[in-house]
């Protein structure tokens, strides 16, 4: 099955988000406002006591910071506390790309589609109703992410919900 496949059998939009671990999200922050102009950010803390990473719940305390490129949200993700897949990913390969984001309004409804097909969930929130990452690396080179919106926002619901 390819990235492709999945996208259209999913019936996935367009990539809404774009993710990328950093080891410091303010020189990420300093360098993505002076070389490309992207801002302003939305930066957020959020610390989530049992998160469901690669078959273990799990603490993970993280900075957020939030950019829209359009109508692309970049997510900018450094982890201060907790073992998450972000981490093991930081270590293999450095700072980078991590995960491709699609905004879906039925998002309980995909994440048991993507299940039924085969996708193994590598991370989901607390209470599996605001984001959760695919295993697509394989067919797609790339993680996919679905993310349930805020309202009619293209917009993490985590980020309209977290305290700024």
């Amino acid at each position: 099955m390819t990235a492709e496949d999945i996208k259209q059998q999913l019936q996935l939009p367009g990539v809404g988000q774009i993710g990328v671990v950093v080891e410091d999200i303010d020189r990420a922050i300093a360098f993505y406002e002076s070389t490309f102009g992207i801002g302003p950010w939305d930066i957020r803390e959020v610390g989530a006591p049992n998160v469901w990473d690669r078959g273990e719940e799990k603490f993970i305390k993280a900075r957020l910071a939030f950019a829209d490129i359009g109508q692309v949200e970049i997510e900018l993700i450094q982890i201060l506390e907790g073992d998450s897949l972000h981490l093991a990913f930081l270590r293999e390969h450095g700072e980078g790309l991590h995960h491709l984001g699609f905004f879906v309004k039925d998002f309980a409804a995909k994440l048991e589609q993507a299940q039924a097909m085969g996708l193994k969930v590598l991370q989901k929130d607390p209470f599996g109703q605001a984001y959760a990452y695919l295993d697509t690396r394989q067919p797609g080179g790339i993680i996919f992410e679905l993310i349930a919106p805020l309202g009619d926002q293209n917009i993490s619901m985590l980020r309209g919900m977290m305290p700024g």
